[in-house]
């Protein structure tokens, strides 16, 4: 089964509070329409290790919400509104098609109004020892013996100088 915003928000016991501001925020003759577009965005597990969470949409249309869950219960939470908030500022502002600001005056009033802080990035000391865990080496600086570890790979036509030093980096 797909977990969906209104099954993970029911599930988080956080529904009421994105209806709350829906209802706060739009006309009443709209509300319905966006709740019902809004709760079966799919929600998805996110493999990347530096972002607690994304909305992701195409061609105007919401694809789903990417959340990172190694992250404590609360920080999910926020994160999750922090998602939902990009959709109903989305949603909200359909009919123009055009990509709003990722963290303009619209979505800060969307974040207010679910109840979160309007701020862009937060942090996660489970998905910072995620992403520690998966970096490897990568090259070896040939003069001074430095290692630089990374997730991905360097391209191997590429020439890599390692800038404290000066010397060159041999890819492995």
């Amino acid at each position: 089964m797909t977990m969906t915003v209104k099954s993970f928000a029911t599930a988080q016991d956080l529904w009421g509070r994105i209806e709350d501001a829906v209802k706060q925020r739009l006309e009443e003759k709209v509300v319905d329409a966006l709740l019902q577009r809004l709760a079966g965005v799919p929600i998805k597990s996110s493999r990347a290790s530096r972002t607690l969470g994304a909305y992701v949409f195409k061609t105007g249309e919401p694809v789903c919400i990417r959340l990172q869950f190694v992250q404590s219960p609360e920080s999910l939470q926020q994160t999750f509104l922090h998602e939902v908030a990009h959709a109903c500022d989305h949603l909200s502002h359909q009919p123009k098609k055009i990509q709003r600001r990722d963290h303009g005056s619209d979505w800060q009033i969307w974040a207010v109004a679910l109840g979160i802080p309007p701020v862009r990035c937060g942090e996660s000391a489970e998905l910072a020892q995620l992403h520690r865990t998966r970096l490897k080496p990568v090259a070896v600086c040939q003069k001074c013996g430095f290692v630089l570890r990374r997730i991905r790979r360097l391209n191997r036509r590429g020439d890599y100088i390692h800038s404290p030093c000066g010397g060159r980096l041999k890819t492995l």
